[in-house]
């Protein structure tokens, strides 16, 4: 019986190669995933509805844990939706990993220790590269192609919060993937907030003290698997590691890379959105430069900290909350997030929200 469970859920992870065959597990069950094309404006509305829906954890009362939810209305934006939620909850996450909520560890453990390395493939083989908009084109504007969300009225700016950076070492040729924070700062320009010690910041440095850019593709709308390997960290996984290797040890089957069209980089051939673009040496910008605000996002904590008045900017060549506190030391300049106040029911009036029924 063992050996027949391990079979089909193998069977079923490398029929999971991308978002869309990994939402598929889930589409039909309405308490992990809904969708609504009931029209939402990304400048902190949508962040308002979902709150009520999924957000759980340590967002500010009342909230709770639901379904992942897909927007397919975003104001101001065509044939583009914004999904919220996938990772928020162990059992999504497990079904959508071929697991259980009490196996996952263990799935995760295995993919480790049996990681495969990414392939190349060709960009006839890349559905990312069949749409492609050049930040050299006159009308090109990021802030236009994609409804990068605002979660709070008093965010810096909008941001990419799944964006997942795929970096080279200027030095040892090694690549590895992180996940930042990423905010939208004019037509073709973008910034990215490094917690230190993360590996492409390191590789930033380097590239940075040799007075040259860095090549990097930002990678959204992924297989979980992909989110999940990336957040493998030293010391389980060295540095120079590329943690693709577990996603691919995840599915059985090897993450599928192509080159970029732009920059001297690769890109995840599968992913629904990816933007190109470089890390430019020494030069940093304020996350509110455009709003003043002083603040930045909600972190996974829940709390609205400043803004950092220095981030890496990058240049566009193309296109789960835990409950935590501040840091005491650091807890007057933080503040409780404030949501917009929305009422959710006419995006989901499957659900019932007694804070509003009466």
């Amino acid at each position: 019986m063992g050996s027949t469970n391990h079979t089909h859920a193998a069977s079923a992870n490398a029929a999971v190669n991308d978002l869309r065959s990994a939402l598929a597990l889930i589409q039909d069950d309405p308490t992990q995933f809904i969708t609504t094309d009931h029209p939402v404006d990304p400048n902190a509305q949508l962040a308002g509805v979902y709150k009520h829906i999924g957000a759980g954890g340590t967002v500010m009362r009342p909230t709770r844990r639901g379904p992942a939810m897909q927007f397919t209305n975003i104001v101001g934006f065509e044939d583009v939706s914004v999904l919220v939620g996938m990772l928020a909850d162990r059992a999504r996450v497990a079904k959508l990993l071929g697991a259980t909520p009490t196996s996952i560890n263990h799935l995760v453990a295995e993919a480790f220790n049996h990681a495969r390395e990414p392939v190349v493939v060709t960009r006839n083989e890349a559905p990312v590269q069949e749409k492609v908009y050049l930040a050299s084109e006159l009308d090109f504007d990021i802030r236009t192609l994609l409804p990068a969300p605002t979660n709070t009225p008093v965010d810096a700016a909008p941001f990419f919060c799944m964006g997942l950076l795929l970096g080279t070492d200027p030095q040892t040729g090694h690549s590895d993937v992180t996940i930042h924070r990423i905010a939208v700062q004019g037509r073709d320009e973008l910034s990215i907030f490094f917690a230190p010690g993360r590996h492409i910041d390191a590789f930033r440095k380097k590239a940075e003290a040799a007075g040259k850019p860095l090549p990097v593709t930002i990678n959204m709308g992924l297989d979980p698997a992909v989110y999940i390997g990336a957040c493998f960290e030293a010391p389980t996984t060295p540095f120079g590691y590329d943690e693709l290797q577990v996603a691919g040890g995840i599915r059985h089957e090897p993450v599928s890379l192509v080159k970029a069209l732009t920059v001297e980089q690769h890109a995840i051939a599968r992913a629904e959105i990816v933007i190109e673009g470089e890390l430019l040496p020494n030069v940093r910008v304020r996350e509110d430069q455009n709003s003043d605000t002083g603040h930045a996002m909600p972190e996974f904590p829940g709390y609205n900290g400043p803004a950092n008045p220095s981030i890496p900017a990058k240049g566009v060549t193309a296109k789960t909350i835990f409950d935590a506190t501040a840091p005491y030391r650091l807890k007057e300049q933080f503040t409780r997030a404030q949501f917009l106040e929305v009422d959710p029911r006419p995006w989901a009036p499957q659900l019932h929200f007694p804070e509003y029924e009466g």
